[in-house]
């Protein structure tokens, strides 16, 4: 049976919540979740959020020792007193070391894919450990030179030509050899997890209106169409750029298997409005699957049982069919 690493994130947020609805009491899994965080606090949040489930420690166990009547934890001390909504800086070694051990595990194929549960980036830096985003830290754990941020669902993928940097830095970083790269690691990703054998990019402008053949901005002109040419020379052909403004709406026959966004909140505000709860956060690139949540840590609602599992439910389901397709 498929294992696959779960790295539950800030103990204060839904995390531990959405990972106890998800996978407790749950015997008909196709795959089987093992739970990075606190043993502890798991049982504690269970009780909070009235839900009886068994907790057992997983100690290394072989897939046929993995029992379905246990939720399985890897347990790792947390070092402070969490309470359930309320964000603790004391927390941010307990979130890095669950993370970097369910990724040094995976690497080391102990698990068949890592899913992540939301994490807070201000909690983290504010006790004392710099952290830019999961993205950027597996790419440095796995020592990969670049990973592209995709976010998917049943109706639309979009990944990023950038991600966590602010809009003023966006057109110096994308540059043409990076934006070859970054087209290069969606389109051999969508043919080795998605089985297509020709995958049909779109790539959106970085300017409004894709800058009107160069009136508004230079971006276009002097990075986008020039990469997509020498793509084109080695095989890949792409459709860009395009204007972001209307590059969504698409007639039947011209769906893209992927859009590309230029930046951050050019794409994710997109596909968050067509299916929040149901979108998966995937990395592409990494020697590994990864996929997460797409939503954040909602300390509001931590500890009061009506967190929503199914983005959860819907990461776990997408690293068990990316892993069943290598």
């Amino acid at each position: 049976m498929t294992k696959i690493a779960v790295s539950s994130g800030d103990p204060a947020g839904i995390g531990p919540d959405i990972c106890i609805k998800a996978f407790g009491n749950k015997k008909d899994l196709i795959y089987k979740p093992i739970v990075f965080g606190n043993l502890d606090l798991f049982e504690e949040r269970a009780a909070q959020i009235n839900q009886e489930i068994a907790i057992k420690e997983y100690r290394g166990e072989d897939e046929d020792s993995l029992s379905s009547d246990f939720l399985w934890i890897v347990n790792k001390p947390i070092g402070t007193e969490i309470s359930a909504g309320k964000p603790d800086p004391k927390s941010a070694e307990y979130i890095i070391n669950i993370f970097e051990e369910s990724v040094k595990k995976t690497i080391s194929n102990e698990f068949n894919a890592i899913v992540t549960c939301p994490i807070n980036k201000e909690v983290i830096n504010a006790g004392g450990i710099p952290f830019t985003g999961h993205t950027e830290e597996l790419a440095r754990l796995s020592k990969s030179k670049k990973v592209v941020m995709m976010l998917a669902n049943q109706k639309i993928k979009i990944a990023l030509a950038s991600t966590h940097i602010p809009l003023s830095a966006v057109s110096d970083f994308i540059n043409k050899s990076h934006l070859e790269e970054v087209v290069k690691i969606i389109y051999k990703s969508l043919k080795d997890y998605w089985n297509k054998d020709e995958p049909l990019i779109k790539v959106l402008g970085i300017n409004p209106h894709a800058s009107d053949g160069g009136y508004i901005g230079n971006e276009e002109n002097e990075v986008i169409i020039p990469a997509l040419q020498n793509l084109k020379e080695k095989g890949i052909d792409t459709i860009g750029p395009i204007s972001a403004d209307t590059a969504f709406i698409e007639k039947e026959g011209e769906k893209a298997d992927v859009f590309l966004a230029m930046f951050h909140d050019q794409g994710l505000p997109v596909i968050k409005a067509m299916g929040f709860g149901e979108t998966v956060n995937i990395t592409l690139g990494l020697p590994f699957i990864r996929t997460s949540v797409d939503h954040g840590t909602a300390y509001d609602k931590a500890g009061l049982g009506n967190a929503d599992e199914s983005s959860l439910v819907a990461a776990m389901d997408m690293a068990f069919s990316m892993s069943t397709k290598i």
